[in-house]
């Protein structure tokens, strides 16, 4: 779907909520206005998918506390856009809410790619600390000076965490990804990662994947277990080798003018749906990952644990990745970044 399709159909939607909403003003005897929200993420309809979990749990809540005075549709699969599509529609009034990675927030704020520094964040219990710290809420701050009707309202486990995973070659060390054409998505720190491995970074998107990784123009991705198995790329993918190099957050949007039109017990309705959402949403991806491991291997694929000396290869590009960082970026989000990681390690009782 090309992007002029995607705009249209984001345009079509928007008619269809206006179209609604004077239907609710013409009709006399309609004793409470309803309102429409429609949702987008990447995502396929899969109940095996984390993106659509999220996306129902979000539905269900919202349209059983209101009443159904909020209806929410759901737009899986991109359907309206990208995500920077998604962020600029929001932003304009074009679309209500949608949930995204990173992805959506670094074209707009290129600093913020700093989550995604390899190697710095160790083991989920830090990554729940870190989610629920201060450093979220200076992001959310950060969006708003860039896209004014654009609301961070909530922060879930978006995919686990990345590693490797390649369709003819199991990777044990970093020296086993040279030559190596790996799919990223279009983000610096994540090409430059891989080129610091000694791979070749190959920027690919999302819908492309598949088609990538079965036709060959790419040897392997950066992903999580959930992610391969959901999106059936485990028809092409048979290696995964886990050094969890960072985590996947994932990202509640919402549109702020839109959410103004709400009445009070509804804004709040809506709010703790985003915040409902992003538990199961988290919860899922935790208790999925093993039973994704395991149907990896009964497909046919082998799953690999680095030991610490093979683990130490790759770990080299924490320090690297920092210093490109730096000079890139300076270190203002950076020095953020590592003091809330270090905050969270604290609370997290974590020890090196």
């Amino acid at each position: 779907m090309n992007t002029k399709t995607k705009a249209a159909l984001a345009a079509m939607a928007t008619l269809c909520v206006f179209g609604l909403g004077a239907a609710g003003k013409s009709d006399q005897k309609s004793e409470e206005k309803h309102y429409l929200m429609r949702i987008s993420h990447a995502g396929p309809v899969s109940d095996i998918n984390d993106d659509y979990v999220g996306a129902t749990a979000l539905k269900s809540y919202i349209e059983e506390k209101s009443n159904k005075r909020v209806t929410v549709d759901i737009y899986a699969g991109s359907q309206l856009g990208n995500y920077q599509e998604n962020m600029d529609q929001m932003n304009n009034e074009a679309l209500e809410a949608a949930h995204t990675s990173i992805g959506a927030i670094t074209p707009f704020i290129p600093e913020l790619a700093v989550i995604d520094l390899q190697y710095i964040i160790p083991n989920d219990e830090v990554v729940y600390k870190f989610m629920d710290g201060p450093f979220i809420g200076k992001m959310a701050d950060a969006v708003k000076t860039k896209l004014p009707n654009v609301k961070l309202v909530a922060v879930s486990d978006g995919g686990r965490w990345r590693s490797f995973y390649t369709t003819k070659k199991q990777i044990k060390t970093a020296d086993d990804l040279k030559g190596m054409k790996i799919r990223t998505i279009n983000s610096p720190i994540q090409l430059e990662f891989v080129k610091f491995l000694g791979g070749a970074a190959t920027p690919i998107a999302w819908g492309e994947l598949y088609t990538a990784l079965a036709t060959g123009l790419v040897d392997g991705t950066k992903n999580a277990t959930p992610d391969i198995m959901s999106n059936k790329f485990n028809e092409s993918i048979k290696y995964g080798t886990l050094d969890r190099h960072t985590f996947l957050f994932g990202f509640y949007f919402v549109s702020e003018k839109w959410l103004d039109t709400l009445p009070k017990d509804l804004q709040t309705i809506v709010l703790d749906g985003f915040k409902h959402a992003a538990a199961v949403q988290t919860k899922f991806n935790k208790d999925t990952e093993d039973k994704a491991n395991a149907a990896f291997i009964k497909a046919g694929g082998t799953i690999y644990e680095p030991n610490s000396a093979e683990k130490a290869t790759f770990s080299t590009a924490r320090q690297g990745m920092m210093d490109w960082y730096k000079m890139k970026y300076g270190d203002k989000w950076l020095n953020e970044f590592v003091a809330a990681v270090e905050q969270a390690k604290k609370e997290a009782g974590y020890k090196e």
